[in-house]
């Protein structure tokens, strides 16, 4: 069994709270219990599992149990967790990062686990502040608190997230629109066979499937009312939800010399091309090896494996993320999902 060298000086910093970052964590402690481990978010939640999100939104599972850790477990572990702390730039030449209150953070290895926000399309822009998107605990009781309000609801786009929020609606006994279109399930190409399929078995849910319309416009009649325009057909439902994918938090990486095209670009092993620096989960854009192009993965599980494939490779293993499953070839980009066949 290979022995890890000895690292009491080391301080390994993760930007994220996710899955993927929290695996890293907790593998970095594992197998390095003298080392300094420091996780940064932005968010103020500690860590919750997001793909029970439309549990919590049906009613199906109460709140506390979407947390997947307490607080006690970061101080047991002894990792320090800095929530509500945005990372604005890092500087991998002299191994910092600077927070948004000008705090300089200094790290020996690195792992940008930032995830993704929710992608909305340019030309629904116009309509951004009347659409409901679905990403964080924060986005989940907003939509539980106007669902409260309304019966019918209208999904655009169409994601992983879409197809169980859905669910979750027709178990409220919401009377749910789906608008399909080229922008839905990004960021695979919706092929023909894919759209009709998937257009099949959410009509078979009792969900009205508007296929290949434009979203024309969304007017705000009332605080829970929209009077919704899909190519040439008016209705009114008393909520928009928007589902186009996530584009990776990297925002901040811009200036920091990182090849940065969807996500990261990282080697088979995670590495984004600077020693001690790996990427993870969503944020990521993976090279295979054997395919010659990059593939990004999509889900709770998958994000987990890259986590823990990302520590063990800044410890010094060489282990190489393969994606599992189904692969779905979109422009250049392999996708590791079936998702949309689950529904």
């Amino acid at each position: 069994m290979k022995k890890v060298r000895a690292m009491h000086d080391e301080h390994f910093v993760i930007i994220g709270n996710g899955p993927a970052g929290n695996q890293a964590a907790l593998t970095l402690r594992q197998k390095v219990p003298e080392a300094r481990i420091t996780m940064i978010s932005a968010e103020h939640e500690r860590f919750y599992r997001p793909h029970l999100l439309p549990d919590f939104v049906a009613g199906t599972i109460p709140e506390n149990e979407v947390y997947a850790a307490a607080l006690e477990h970061y101080r047991t572990h002894r990792i320090k967790l800095r929530l509500g702390q945005r990372v604005v730039a890092v500087d991998f030449s002299k191994r910092n990062l600077l927070l948004e209150h000008k705090e300089t953070v200094r790290f020996s290895g690195l792992i940008l686990a930032v995830g993704g926000k929710p992608r909305i399309p340019e030309p629904l822009l116009v309509f951004r502040d009347l659409l409901l998107t679905f990403k964080t605990f924060s986005d989940a009781r907003k939509w539980i608190e106007r669902l409260h309000r309304v019966d019918s609801v209208l999904i655009v786009g169409g994601d992983l997230t879409s197809l169980a929020v859905t669910k979750a609606l027709l178990r409220l006994g919401k009377e749910v629109r789906f608008v399909l279109n080229e922008d839905a399930f990004r960021p695979v190409r919706c092929k023909p066979e894919v759209f009709q399929e998937a257009a099949h078995r959410l009509s078979l849910q009792g969900v009205k499937v508007l296929e290949g319309r434009k979203l024309r416009s969304v007017t705000r009649i009332n605080e829970d009312l929209f009077e919704v325009t899909a190519d040439r057909e008016r209705f009114r439902v008393g909520l928009v939800g928007a589902f186009f994918g996530l584009v990776p938090h990297v925002r901040f990486l811009a200036r920091s010399g990182l090849t940065i095209e969807r996500g990261v670009l990282v080697d088979e092993t995670l590495n984004t091309g600077f020693e001690g620096v790996y990427a993870a989960g969503d944020c990521a854009q993976v090279y295979h090896t054997h395919i010659r192009d990059y593939w990004v993965s999509i889900g709770h599980d998958n994000a987990v494996s890259l986590g823990r494939i990302a520590a063990l490779n800044l410890l010094g293993e060489k282990m190489k993320a393969e994606p599992k499953g189904e692969t779905i070839l979109c422009d250049d980009v392999r996708v590791n999902t079936s998702w949309w066949r689950d529904f």
